[in-house]
């Protein structure tokens, strides 16, 4: 089969070339150098270069719909509840009241969905560096956003997080770093001067919680931004989750304040049920138990 040129792309941007039979076609991203996930595609959605990366989706056989960037899968529908359910509602049931939230990436609008279930939410700023992301996303992939950025609550803005913050002063109660790993134009994402900045947006008692890739593969990447966090940022805990489509299929989440941060399961759970909240992956237990990191996990903490 003739190489496409979206497959160049990828070739060029340093990713693994799809995998093809006269009868198959796959999507297949490198984790590491010798591991590599591939998914069966029924139809592709989109294949382009936007101004800052190679976008694609498609429609898969097992995972529906998927999203990758620079050929890193960013989410499937079969699993990305498991993601954003973790990366949203542990900061959020942490905060007893969240009313102004600021979600720094997150353009597929996943994660956007999942804060404005919290009642108390009464605005929500996401800032999406790439606008033909979230443009494309709202078109192909509604599923995930589920009418999100149509709620009056909800204000898109475009542009750099790092940026964003730079001018932005006590003004939320929950920050949320919905990036891409620490490569390329997130890479400002993950280094100490952003963590400060947010710490300058978040209004008394705030939070800041982040993505930061899996401990199993990507152990510099969690140690590191556990690290930095402890230098700007009284209380700091990394808690895990599993999304089966992500390298190696643990993934590590970081959150900090200054104010208190480990909750009991008894008011955890209380505010989960006040809120009205019905997750996939996302229970209060699990909330709990994700604190408890694995042997190998803590010793990337000391």
């Amino acid at each position: 089969m003739p190489t496409t040129q979206s497959e160049n792309l990828r070739v060029a941007k340093g990713s693994l070339a799809l995998t093809h039979t006269l009868k198959e076609d796959f999507f297949t991203e490198k984790q590491t150098e010798n591991v590599h996930l591939s998914i069966r595609v029924k139809r592709w959605l989109i294949r382009r270069m936007t101004k800052y990366q190679l976008l694609e989706i498609a429609e898969t056989y097992d995972m529906g719909k998927l999203l990758a960037l620079d050929g890193k899968v960013m989410l499937t529908e079969a699993d990305e509840r498991f993601y954003h359910e973790m990366l949203v509602h542990p900061p959020m049931l942490t905060h007893s009241c969240p009313k102004d939230v600021l979600i720094i990436g997150g353009g597929d609008g996943g994660a956007l969905r999942e804060v404005l279930l919290h009642p108390s939410v009464e605005r929500a700023v996401l800032v999406e560096l790439d606008e033909d992301v979230l443009n494309e996303c709202k078109k192909l992939l509604p599923e995930v956003s589920q009418g999100a950025f149509d709620d009056e609550r909800v204000k898109v803005v475009i542009e750099r997080g790092e940026r964003f913050v730079e001018h932005c002063r006590n003004e939320f109660d929950v920050i949320i770093v919905d990036s891409t790993d620490p490569i390329g134009n997130a890479k400002p994402l993950f280094s100490e001067p952003f963590y400060k900045a947010c710490k300058l947006a978040l209004k008394e008692g705030g939070i800041l919680c982040t993505q930061c890739g899996t401990p199993f593969y990507f152990k510099d990447e969690v140690r590191e931004t556990v690290k930095k966090m402890r230098r700007v940022f009284l209380n700091v805990r990394l808690y895990i989750g599993f999304v089966p489509t992500y390298p190696s299929g643990l993934w590590a989440y970081c959150i900090s304040s200054d104010d208190k941060i480990e909750l009991s399961e008894q008011v955890v759970e209380e505010r989960y049920t006040a809120r009205g909240l019905k997750c996939t992956y996302y229970t209060p237990k699990v909330h709990f138990g994700a604190l408890f990191l694995p042997a190998f996990v803590e010793a990337l903490m000391e």
